[in-house]
């Protein structure tokens, strides 16, 4: 799979791809967590010869030792963890990579959602040569959709969060009241100065208008 900023059909298309006959649990799980995963991709790559971009790949986690991928600066922070990734460390570090690791260059704010971890930790599983049997205590929560109970509900309101949790906690999102033509300019400011991955046209044109409709001044 190519990385956010690489990739070729619109996130608004990928969102709301949800396949219409029936899965198994396992599989379904899975499948919310391909969706929920979309943050992880707009930083790191998940193909099997997947390169460092902003992070390192996520392909093969299960089968490295916790910041060991050749040619990615790890924070000392990260150095320190010890063994490889499992379930349960993947769960803390999604939850919050700073109360794992304090003091990690990692600026991602975290998923509260433990549904959503749960969903992504057994997508993640399936990035592997040889797919580890990775479970948590929380694959029967239900999976929120992004945005869930912090933003205003509304037409794309699950590709805004997906773009903006990224990089910071939606609650800065709801703290705003800015125009349309302020939105603009904070979304190529956070592009050009915050390594924000461009988003695709009609994605841009979505989300403007989500926030300039729920969040405008």
């Amino acid at each position: 799979m190519a990385s956010f900023c690489e990739r070729v059909i619109p996130l608004s298309f990928l969102l709301n791809i949800w396949v219409c006959l029936p899965l198994s649990a396992n599989e379904s799980l899975i499948t919310a967590g391909e969706a929920q995963g979309l943050v992880c991709k707009a930083c790191h790559q998940l193909e099997a010869e997947g390169v460092v971009v902003v992070g390192p790949p996520l392909w093969g986690l299960a089968d490295r030792p916790i910041a060991s991928f050749d040619g990615f600066q790890y924070s000392d922070a990260l150095k320190q963890q010890q063994g490889k990734w499992d379930a349960d460390k993947l769960d803390a570090f999604i939850a919050s990579p700073e109360d794992f690791a304090p003091g990690t260059n990692m600026l991602f704010p975290g998923i509260k959602d433990p549904g959503a971890r749960a969903a992504i930790i057994a997508w993640l599983a399936t990035k592997n040569p040889s797919p580890p049997d990775w479970s948590t205590p929380f694959e029967s929560e239900p999976v929120k959709s992004p945005g869930e109970d912090i933003l205003t509900p509304g037409e794309n309101m699950t590709l805004v969060a997906t773009a903006c949790s990224a990089c910071h906690s939606l609650h800065l999102v709801t703290q705003q009241a800015l125009s349309q033509e302020r939105w603009d300019e904070l979304l190529v400011w956070m592009v050009e100065e915050q390594g924000m991955a461009e988003p695709e046209p009609s994605d841009r044109e979505a989300i403007l208008t989500y926030l300039s409709t729920y969040y405008g001044s």
